[in-house]
C-alpha cells in the first residue's frame, strides 16, 4: 500500500471471509511499516471490532479507487466483553490497519495506492 507521502505499507491481505473475521486478532506487534488490507466483495458500511486484538491500531476505510473515506486513529485493544465496534460513515471497499500511528498524517480524501508486490505481478 503506498501512502500519499511516499510511505509504504506491506499489507497482508484478508479477502475471504475466514481471514476478514480474524483480522490482527491474537498479535502481539506489528513492525512499522506491516498492515494488513481488508477487501470486501461489496462496498458497504464496514464496522471493525478489537476483540482479542492485543495492540493498538490505526484504521483507514477506503473507497474503491483508494479514497480515504473515514479515519479512526488509536483504536485501543477491547478491554472487556462486550467490545464495542468502530462504525465508518461513509460506504468502503477496503480498510487498511496499521499499528497505532503509521497512519499519521493521513487525511479524508488522500488516496492510497494498493497493488500487488512486484513479484505477484503477472508478465
Amino acid at each position: 500500500v503506498a501512502l500519499p507521502d511516499g510511505r509504504a505499507v506491506l499489507a497482508e491481505v484478508a479477502s475471504t471471509p475466514e481471514k476478514r473475521a480474524r483480522g490482527l486478532m491474537f498479535r502481539d506487534r506489528l513492525a512499522p511499516g506491516e498492515g494488513m488490507v481488508f477487501i470486501f466483495p461489496e462496498p458497504g458500511i464496514h464496522s471493525f471490532w478489537m476483540k482479542n486484538t492485543l495492540i493498538p491500531l490505526d484504521i483507514v476505510w477506503l473507497d474503491a479507487g483508494g479514497q480515504v473515506v473515514h479515519l479512526a486513529p488509536g483504536v485501543p485493544p477491547c478491554a472487556a466483553d462486550p467490545c464495542p465496534s468502530v462504525v465508518p460513515m461513509r460506504p468502503s471497499a477496503w480498510v487498511l490497519e496499521v499499528a497505532a500511528g503509521q497512519a499519521a498524517g493521513l487525511q479524508l480524501g488522500d488516496r492510497l495506492l494498493i497493488a500487488p508486490e512486484p513479484s505477484d505481478r503477472k508478465p
